[in-house]
C-alpha cells in the first residue's frame, strides 16, 4: 500500500513538472529538431551545391548534353526503323529465322541437291554444343549443326552446290567437306543459325 502511494506521488510530481516546464521543454525540442534537420538534411544538400557536387552547373550541363545526344540517337534509330519495309523484314526472317525451322532446311537442301544433279541421301540436324555456340547463345542466336550426305554429280557439280549454299539467303557456314576422287558420294558439315 505504501508503494502504491509513493508511485502515485512520483507520478503526480512528474505531471506537475511537465506542466510547469512544458513551454521550456517544447522550445528545446523544437531547437533540437531544427539543428538536426539542418545537419542531416539541409547541410549536405547545401554542400553538394556549394562545393560543385552533383548540382553544379557543369555537371548538370554535361548530363543535359548526354541526354540530348541519346535522344538524337533514338530519333535516328526510329527513323531508320520506319524506313524498313515489310519485304526487308521477310527477307531478314529468311536469313535468320525466329525458330529452328528444320522442315524448311530439308526442303532447301533437297532443292539444291536436285538443282546440281545430286541425290540427297541423308540430312542430320542437331543443336551445336560447343564454345562458340555458347557465346552466340548469350546474344540470342542459336546454332544448328547440319550433316549432309550426297550421291551422284561430279566435282564441278559439288563446287556449284557449295557456291549455292554460300550464296543462299539463309546463313550457312560450311565447316568441312569430305569426298574421295574415286567415289561419287560426298559428305559435308555446316552450321546454320536462328534466333531463339
Amino acid at each position: 500500500m505504501m508503494q502504491e502511494s509513493q508511485t502515485k506521488t512520483k507520478s503526480v510530481a512528474l505531471t506537475k513538472f511537465l506542466v510547469r516546464y512544458s513551454k521550456l521543454i517544447t522550445f528545446f525540442l523544437v531547437v533540437i529538431i531544427i539543428f538536426s534537420s539542418y545537419f542531416f538534411i539541409i547541410g549536405p544538400k547545401y554542400e553538394s551545391v556549394n562545393l560543385g557536387g552533383q548540382y553544379s552547373l557543369d555537371t548538370l550541363t554535361q548530363e543535359r548534353d548526354q541526354r540530348q545526344n541519346y535522344l538524337a540517337d533514338l530519333k535516328a534509330l526510329v527513323a531508320r526503323y520506319q524506313q524498313i519495309s515489310q519485304a526487308d523484314i521477310v527477307r531478314l526472317e529468311k536469313t535468320l529465322p525466329l525458330k529452328k525451322d528444320v522442315a524448311s532446311l530439308f526442303v532447301q537442301f533437297q532443292a539444291l541437291a536436285e538443282k546440281h544433279q545430286f541425290r540427297l541421301l541423308s540430312v542430320n540436324i542437331d543443336d551445336a554444343i560447343d564454345r562458340t555456340a555458347a557465346t552466340t547463345a548469350a546474344a540470342g542466336v542459336q546454332q544448328l549443326n547440319v550433316s549432309l550426305n550426297l550421291a551422284g554429280g561430279s566435282y564441278v557439280n559439288l563446287k556449284e552446290f557449295l557456291a549455292s549454299i554460300e550464296s543462299n539467303l539463309r546463313l550457312f557456314d560450311i565447316n568441312a567437306v569430305y569426298f574421295s576422287p574415286d567415289s561419287s558420294s560426298y559428305s559435308m558439315n555446316l552450321f546454320t543459325y536462328y534466333l531463339n
